[in-house]
C-alpha cells in the first residue's frame, strides 16, 4: 500500500507540470538580476534551442554552449536541479560577449536548488521565465526550427551508448568535433575538412558521459560503456 501512495504521488508531481513547458523549444530573451542590468543574449549566427524532457528528467539549454542538469519535477511549475554540468569551448567569433553571457546562464542553475517558472501564452508567442531563490531570472520565448536548422543540428551519432566506434552522420559537412567530459575539460579534437560521415575512436576512452561538439557549434551527449 506504502508502495501504491508513493506511485500516486509521483504520477501527481508529474500531472502537475505545464504540459507546454516539455512540449515547446524555448529560446533566451534575457536575464534580469537585482543587483546587476538586464542581460541580453548577444547576436548569434544561428538559433539556440532550450528544452525540458521528461523519461529521464532533464534540461538542455544551449547558448554555444550548453548547459545539460538532471531535474526532479518537484511540484507544481517548479523543478530542482540534482547535478549540473556546463560544456566550456570558447566562442570565437566576437569579443567575449557570448562567452560571458552564457557564463551567466551557466551559474544560474545550481545543484540542490529549487526553481519556480511561469508560462504566458497570448497566441501567437508563449514565454517562459524561470526564477531562483536570489531574486534573478532566466526570460524565454517560444520557437519553432525550421527545416535548414534542423538538418544542421540534428545529426545521427550512433551507436550511443558507445564501445569502440562512434559514426556521426549530418546532412551538412561535419568541419570540426570536440570531445570534452562531463566537467567541460576538452578530450580530443578533430578536423575534417568536408565530411558528411565522421567516424571517432573512442575505445579509449573511460566509461562515462562525454559531450561532442560540431562545428564549434551544437553539442550533442554520448555515452562510452
Amino acid at each position: 500500500m506504502k508502495k501504491l501512495y508513493i506511485l500516486i504521488f509521483a504520477a501527481n508531481l508529474f500531472s502537475a507540470q505545464n504540459s507546454e513547458l516539455l512540449n515547446t523549444n524555448w529560446q533566451v530573451t534575457k536575464v534580469v538580476g537585482e543587483v546587476f542590468p538586464d542581460q541580453l543574449p548577444p547576436l548569434m549566427p544561428y538559433q539556440q534551442a532550450t528544452d525540458f524532457s521528461t523519461n529521464p528528467s532533464k534540461l538542455s539549454l544551449s547558448f554555444f554552449n550548453n548547459v545539460s542538469a538532471d531535474i526532479t519535477y518537484s511540484g507544481e511549475n517548479q523543478f530542482t536541479v540534482n547535478s549540473k554540468a556546463c560544456t566550456l569551448a570558447d566562442y570565437m567569433g566576437d569579443d567575449g560577449e557570448v562567452n560571458g553571457f552564457f557564463g551567466i546562464l551557466c551559474s544560474f542553475f545550481m545543484k540542490d536548488t529549487n526553481y519556480y517558472y511561469t508560462i504566458v501564452n497570448n497566441g501567437n508567442e508563449k514565454t517562459l521565465t524561470i526564477g531562483n531563490t536570489i531574486f534573478q531570472t532566466i526570460h524565454f520565448k517560444s520557437v519553432t526550427l525550421n527545416t535548414k536548422e534542423n538538418e544542421l543540428f540534428q545529426p545521427i551519432l550512433a551507436p550511443n551508448p558507445v564501445k569502440n566506434i562512434l559514426t556521426v552522420t549530418n546532412s551538412a559537412d561535419i568541419t570540426s568535433a570536440k570531445i570534452f567530459d562531463i566537467s567541460g575539460r576538452l578530450i580530443s579534437e578533430q578536423k575534417t575538412g568536408n565530411a558528411k560521415t565522421l567516424n571517432i575512436d573512442m575505445r579509449n576512452f573511460k566509461t562515462g558521459t562525454y559531450i561532442i561538439q560540431l562545428n564549434d557549434k551544437e553539442t550533442h551527449k554520448v555515452i562510452k560503456e
